[in-house]
Order: C-alpha cells, then structure tokens, then sequence
C-alpha cells in the first residue's frame, strides 16, 4: 500500500517528525523523508515513525467554582459624592 502526504516530512535531530514546509522546520540538519505529492510506501514511512499518535494527556475534571460571600467592607464604595458647600 502506498500513502501520498500532502506536506513534507522530516525527521529531526531528536528523532521527532515534523510536517510542513522547508521554510518552517523548526531545527537546521532536518532530514527530508518523503515530499508532498511523491508517492511513498506506508510501511516504510511507518519504520522512519510517521503516523505514530501519542497518546493525548487526560485533561483533569474542572473543579466547581467557590462562590465566596462578599462583605461590604471589601467593596470599595465607587459612586461620587458631591460635596456641596453653601457659602
């Protein structure tokens, strides 16, 4: 079977692959494994580690909002007062 990607694919020095244009590779001495638009044999592509997922980390339950009582005294008073003096 044979896959053709539709972006470049590169192996980079750490051994991570990475999709996209020349331009865009985050690191220098990339290696270029398949180009966009080449046909290319998926076990192959699949020994140099494309189309490997990571497993997504499990997000953690999001914890209820406290609704806290506010005092009076912790509330600045913001109307304006006019002082009006008679003279």
């Amino acid at each position: 079977m044979y896959t053709i990607p539709e972006k470049n694919i590169y192996k980079l020095p750490d051994g991570k692959i990475w999709e996209g244009a020349p331009v865009d590779v985050p690191t220098s001495q990339a290696d270029l494994i398949a180009k966009a638009g080449k046909e290319y044999p998926t076990s192959w592509l699949k020994e140099q580690g494309w189309g490997k997922k990571k497993a997504a980390p499990k997000k953690a339950a999001p914890k209820p909002a406290e609704e806290k009582a506010v005092k009076k005294s912790d509330v600045e008073d913001k109307a304006v007062k006019k002082d009006v003096e008679d003279k």
